[in-house]
């Protein structure tokens, strides 16, 4: 699973609204025909770091029938050791701007404008992050008291969520040289922006 698809999975922390996009009507509820961001927003591809992790997080994911999208705690425990393991997380909710900046500028020396894109998505989405992992635990804690039974996830999702809103943000505001100009990717990036999806 590349960063970006990762994003998908969290279009579930949406807003939805009903706008008008030039000549297209946007329904936010109805999202248009899903299109892999990365065919039309290339992004930085999988490095060392998620490859390790999507072969120590998916591999030890017990049950999951294979090629199926990875469950939301799977995918939240697979989004937390890519940004630990990158070390863009110092502490728990926090995100290290500093290293992100360092480690992007480092990998993708040759191109300043994805790893501004990046690092500003990253700056973007933390404090909103926050904010929704708030409101997750809440509605987790309100769930739990009414079913005692239920399960503890592994992993904070607050490392998913600050994926998720990144790779949106990332895909909102593509540097030109990065963006496939057609049809189907502009209608993509149009829901995403005028829904509110991401920061």
């Amino acid at each position: 699973m590349s960063p970006s698809q990762l994003y998908v999975i969290f279009a579930l922390l949406t807003l939805n609204t009903r706008l008008v996009f030039g000549q297209t009507t946007i329904n936010c509820q109805r999202p248009p025909q899903l299109v892999d961001p990365a065919l039309c927003c290339k992004d930085g591809g999988r490095d060392q770091v998620a490859e390790q992790c999507a072969q120590r997080i998916l591999g030890a994911a017990n049950g999951q029938k294979a090629g199926a999208p990875p469950s939301l705690d799977t995918a939240a425990c697979l989004a937390e050791c890519i940004l630990t393991s990158s070390k863009y997380i110092d502490e728990p909710q926090k995100l290290n701007v500093a290293n992100i900046r360092s480690d992007l500028s480092a990998k993708f020396s040759n191109d300043t404008l994805y790893v501004e894109a990046m690092t500003m998505a990253f700056s973007k989405c933390e404090t909103q992050s926050q904010h929704r992992l708030a409101m997750i635990m809440q509605q987790q804690q309100q769930a739990q008291q009414q079913q005692e039974q239920q399960q503890q996830p592994r992993c904070s999702p607050f490392s998913a969520i600050v994926l998720g809103c990144t790779y949106m943000e990332y895909f909102k505001n593509c540097p030109d040289h990065r963006w496939t100009q057609n049809a189907p990717c502009a209608l993509a990036k149009a829901y995403v922006t005028q829904c509110g999806l991401g920061a």
